[in-house]
């Protein structure tokens, strides 16, 4: 008889129980967020992508499915991976900075798309400044501090496009 492949030991969605993520306190300086962005990059990574052919990626292969797919929750689809590097650059400029760093790099960083949709970068290749990344789920104890940190940047240097990201993500995640 077949062995069956054992359940996901991942919950469908992350919990926001005994959440250890945290926003980097205190929040960067504008020359530290401005030369930062200069060298941060964006590349996909098939964990996050329900399909991840579309984006001319191999399956993944992993044992630890993700539960939070771009391209399935966030529709964050191959179309709009032009805007990934930019989204990526909003966030280090926002100052959405985990408090924990991978050889001289934030592990984690945040940023809000145009849409709402706040997406958390993981590291990938520490030191080289290269991230992947996935939407955070409503129940999500992060997403709280991310728009309490992104509000304080948009009051500081407003403009329509970051001011509209804000009121869908506040809309999104309430």
């Amino acid at each position: 008889m077949p062995r069956k492949k054992p359940p996901s030991r991942r919950a469908i969605e992350r919990s926001a129980e005994s959440d250890p993520r945290e926003l980097r306190t205190p929040a960067p300086t504008t020359g530290e967020c401005s030369q930062f962005a200069a060298t941060a990059s964006f590349a996909p990574y098939s964990k996050h992508k329900k399909h991840p052919s579309a984006y001319k990626l191999q399956p993944y292969e992993g044992q630890d499915e993700d539960p939070t797919y771009c391209d399935d929750h966030a529709k964050f689809g191959p179309e709009d991976m032009t805007r990934a590097n930019d989204l990526l650059k909003r966030g280090i400029l926002a100052g959405l900075w985990g408090d924990k760093l991978a050889k001289g790099n934030p592990s984690l960083l945040w940023t809000i798309d145009d849409n709402g949709w706040i997406y958390e970068a993981r590291i990938t290749n520490p030191g080289y400044g290269g991230y992947h990344a996935y939407p955070v789920l409503k129940n999500e104890a992060i997403a709280r501090k991310v728009l309490a940190r992104y509000r304080e940047h948009v009051e500081n240097a407003p403009t329509e496009k970051l001011q509209t990201a804000l009121t869908n993500a506040l809309d999104r995640y309430s």
